[in-house]
């Protein structure tokens, strides 16, 4: 996993996937109510969706993700990730009933999408504003895979991966990724109009 940007580049990606990922931690932050959502240190790197999984623990670990489509002048994907376990923790915080366990219900599934599909959204908007775009999420896609899985229906070529970490500050904790990924060309135009 390299980078061909320069370091002012990486750094004005940074601060764009920072911006947005505050925006749906934010979101996510009021849905669950007494729960406060940090957002760590962005990523930026080239990856292909391989090398996303190898970032998501390993083929083998079980994750909820909800992918988008994001459509509009600079185009791409956005991942919303989370372990098996932290999907259940937050799904069950949704719902208001953090003592149940087990598989998520159908209803669990359904906050979750919903969850999911108010932070991709408020992460796109956030992210059109900076860079002067109208953008939108495709609708969300809600999936229990293993990583495997999920990599494997993604771009075989490099992308520019801006990857931001979540996690709940109290418990039961919770966290995950915001992962946008560009399509080819995306880098370079969002870049220009961040007047980079």
């Amino acid at each position: 996993m390299t980078s061909l940007l320069t370091e002012r580049q990486e750094d004005a990606l940074r601060e764009l996937v920072n911006l947005g990922g505050a925006r749906a931690a934010s979101m996510l932050a009021r849905l669950v109510g007494d729960v406060g959502v940090l957002v760590d240190v962005p990523s930026v790197l080239s990856a292909t969706s391989a090398q996303v999984g190898w970032l998501l623990g390993g083929r083998d670990v079980r994750v909820t993700a909800a992918t988008f489509g994001i459509e509009g002048e600079v185009s791409g994907e956005l991942w919303w990730v989370l372990r098996e376990a932290d999907a259940a923790r937050l799904g069950r915080r949704l719902l208001a009933r953090p003592g149940i366990s087990g598989p998520l219900s159908s209803s669990a599934g359904a906050a979750l999408s919903e969850a999911a599909n108010i932070c991709a959204s408020a992460c796109i908007s956030q992210v059109g504003t900076l860079i002067h775009a109208t953008l939108l999420p495709t609708p969300p896609r809600l999936r229990e895979v293993s990583v495997e899985h999920l990599v494997e229906t993604g771009e075989h070529e490099a992308r520019t991966l801006l990857s931001s970490p979540f996690v709940a500050t109290n418990a039961p904790a919770f966290g995950g990724w915001l992962m946008v990924m560009l399509d080819t060309g995306m880098t370079a135009r969002a870049l220009r109009r961040l007047g980079v």
